[in-house]
């Protein structure tokens, strides 16, 4: 697949196979002019490079119209409408005919495709397809006119559009590529899990202050009854973990006792008679 060179002559990128996407991808996510859910990412930016290299875009291009929306990646109305109208599926352009106003605005788009001799038509009305994004209101017929292509093209030529969303799609949710929700949402219901606390870093900073060896004894029976309680709250502490905090609270005190025995017969030795 390597020796695989993908080449578009209205663009200058020339991709050599999978290494050359994967590379691509990687300055990709580096850019700071990318949108911010592509940065950083390099498996998402794979996603619209193979996207790109299959309408014959500019990889570039089509992140700039990308959003994420509940998990899935999502393209922008008047990018679905430009890879229509450049897939070489249709015999023309698409045409588009307005009639009615408010909310019973429609629109037809027919499209002639290659081979056929008669158009294919969809209709779509302002009402049925609006959402709550600003530009439903200030420019209601060329979002009809995205909305009616992405329609057009899933119903006539769906190999244009397999896996390929728009941020419409999704029941209210606008039409912007700054709709942006990366993070899967919790259900109110679902139970938590207890995350355990790093028991070995505490005990560490702990027993290095320790100045006898009574605080060892003390920090023993303080990690058994937190490995107890754990354990009735029925959220054990893994045995790797008991046994390390163990073997450095004895490891210390036996530090400690060797100290402290040494400074004890250091003061006998002071005080004894000459």
């Amino acid at each position: 697949m390597n020796a695989v060179v993908q080449h578009n002559p209205s663009n200058s990128f020339a991709i050599d196979g999978m290494q050359g996407a994967m590379q691509l991808a990687k300055a990709m996510s580096s850019a700071k002019m990318v949108p911010q859910h592509l940065q950083g990412s390099p498996g998402d930016c794979l996603m619209v490079i193979e996207q790109a290299m299959r309408w014959q875009m500019s990889p570039f291009a089509v992140a700039q119209a990308t959003a994420v929306v509940r998990g899935k990646m999502c393209f922008e109305g008047k990018l679905i409408a430009a890879a229509v109208q450049t897939s070489g599926v249709l015999d023309g352009r698409l045409n588009y005919e307005y009639t009615g106003s408010g909310d019973t605005r429609k629109v037809t788009v027919s499209g002639l495709i290659r081979g056929e001799k008669s158009a294919r038509t969809v209709e779509v009305v302002l009402k049925d397809a609006k959402t709550d994004n600003q530009w439903w209101t200030k420019t209601p017929d060329q979002m009809l006119s995205y909305h009616g292509a992405r329609v057009w093209a899933r119903r006539h030529t769906p190999e244009v559009m397999l896996g390929v969303y728009a941020p419409d799609e999704f029941d209210g949710v606008p039409e912007s590529r700054e709709t942006i929700d990366v993070t899967p949402q919790q259900q109110p219901d679902a139970p938590r899990i207890p995350q355990t606390p790093n028991y070995v870093a505490q005990y560490k900073r702990g027993l290095a202050k320790a100045e006898n060896p009574e605080r060892c004894i003390a920090a023993r029976t303080k990690w058994i009854a937190t490995v107890a309680e754990a354990e009735e709250s029925e959220n054990p502490i893994p045995s790797d973990i008991q046994n390390t905090v163990m073997e450095m609270i004895d490891k210390r005190q036996d530090e400690l006792a060797a100290i402290y025995g040494e400074t004890h017969e250091a003061d006998d030795l002071e005080h004894a008679p000459a």
